[in-house]
């Protein structure tokens, strides 16, 4: 046959399989490694960029801040318990392993949580907490708590002040402050709103609806992680993966935190005297350089969390100045809960105007407004739980505010850019003089 002029359109020869088919099949064999190279070096791209985005859990956690990373660590997060899961189901450790626990079934009719215990000789009503003023110590936690519960629809629980539980921080581990007491069970957590409890179910409204509800006003549960190597999940890391926010995901429904934080400078001079830890300004000035320089010495060889949630810092700090750290313990918070189960405010404010933060918060809690002269009553208690001693002592020296603004300042920024809240810097004319 003619050959065609391209060339390779002819009946099949040896001349056609020499000049044709050979290249033909070399062709295809380099077009084949190509693709095969381009889809290893997408996959090899795709890899990097998942491991970019999405890296572990506890590699996240030890970042430098950034909203985004809180972000991120939440959706992590969601189903901690579900990755984690129950280590102690036979509670062969101490401290009671919450994660081996059944969330209740909560009852639709009540708007606190609250649902029936079958496993008592009587049913019994069981509560937890709606609500959790999480902190912080000497920020006006009690004077704030008090004023919510004068809402006719908000109870006590039978904790300290009808307010702090101390469960989550610290009797659930066996501690009190720094010393060391027998583990309580949550069973023992939940006696605390028994008689809250026995009120709701009592009370409900023509409809039927239990519309009562009570708190937990404890503010070491904000910042107090030392226990964590206590937690099963936890055992054998050099940091934790599950912690207070992660145990209360687990077990409760939908609950609402309120945080209050002071400038940090001077919730810490009050918490010093409170405390017993000095005075006057003096030893304060002391104490505060030594306090900056343990810190920043813990963390030029740790991370921030291995220096914050540490019990030896709790212990031989002579201060609490870690306490004022507000991002770092923030950003565990959101890492679980979404922004919207939280009101948080500034001290300085809610002194400012409690009646504006006052009526938020009853409305954060989905509460009925109270009548203008029930509401003016409840403005002008007195406040409650003052550090009394602070006014016989003399301010700090401009000199130590001046170096703990500076040692703040890092994660008042963090706190500000977190909550997209410029007043958590707390400008220097806000502090008292």
């Amino acid at each position: 046959m003619q050959q065609n002029p391209v060339g390779c359109l002819v009946p099949r020869t040896m001349e056609w399989r020499r000049r044709c088919l050979r290249p033909r099949v070399l062709g295809i064999a380099l077009l084949s490694v190509g693709i095969i190279l381009s889809l290893l070096a997408f996959h090899k791209t795709e890899v990097t960029y998942v491991k970019k985005v999405q890296p572990p859990l506890r590699e996240l956690l030890y970042r430098p801040l950034n909203f985004d990373d809180v972000t991120a660590a939440r959706h992590q997060t969601d189903n901690v318990s579900q990755h984690l899961g129950c280590v102690d189901a036979e509670g062969v450790e101490k401290v009671q392993d919450i994660l081996c626990m059944k969330r209740p079934d909560y009852l639709t009719r009540y708007k606190n949580p609250c649902w029936v215990d079958w496993t008592v000789d009587l049913q019994m009503l069981r509560c937890l907490p709606y609500f959790h003023i999480l902190g912080v110590d000497k920020c006006g936690t009690t004077d704030l708590h008090s004023r919510i519960a004068q809402h006719p629809h908000v109870l006590l629980n039978s904790g300290g002040l009808g307010k702090e539980t101390y469960y989550w921080c610290w009797l659930k581990y066996g501690q009190w402050m720094k010393k060391t007491v027998t583990p309580k069970p949550f069973s023992y957590y939940l006696k605390l709103f028994q008689k809250p409890a026995a009120t709701i179910a009592e009370n409900p409204d023509p409809q039927g609806f239990h519309p009562l509800i009570t708190g937990d006003g404890t503010p070491m549960d904000f910042w107090d992680f030392r226990a964590w190597p206590l937690i099963p999940q936890n055992r054998g890391l050099k940091e934790p993966v599950v912690l207070t926010p992660h145990l209360m995901k687990h077990m409760y429904r939908d609950p609402k935190f309120i945080v209050i934080l002071r400038n940090p400078v001077d919730r810490l001079y009050s918490d010093y005297i409170f405390l017993g830890y000095g005075f006057t300004p003096e030893k304060f000035r002391t104490d505060v350089p030594k306090a900056v320089d343990m810190m920043e010495k813990c963390l030029e060889v740790n991370t921030t969390r291995q220096c914050v949630f540490s019990n030896d810092t709790y212990v031989n700090l002579p201060m609490r100045i870690h306490l004022g750290m507000y991002s770092v313990f923030m950003k565990e918070w959101l890492a679980v809960f979404p922004r919207s189960s939280f009101y948080i405010l500034r001290t300085e404010d809610y002194h400012d105007n409690m009646t504006y933060h006052l009526n938020n918060i009853y409305t954060f809690l989905e509460l009925d407004p109270l009548p203008e002269e029930t509401l003016q009553d409840i403005l002008e208690a007195d406040r409650k739980h003052e550090t009394k001693m602070k006014k016989k002592v003399h301010d700090m020296f401009p000199d130590t505010r001046e170096l703990l603004q500076s040692f703040y300042s890092r994660y008042n920024q963090e706190l500000a850019v977190m909550l997209d809240d410029a007043g958590f810097l707390w400008p220097e004319q806000d502090a008292p003089s």
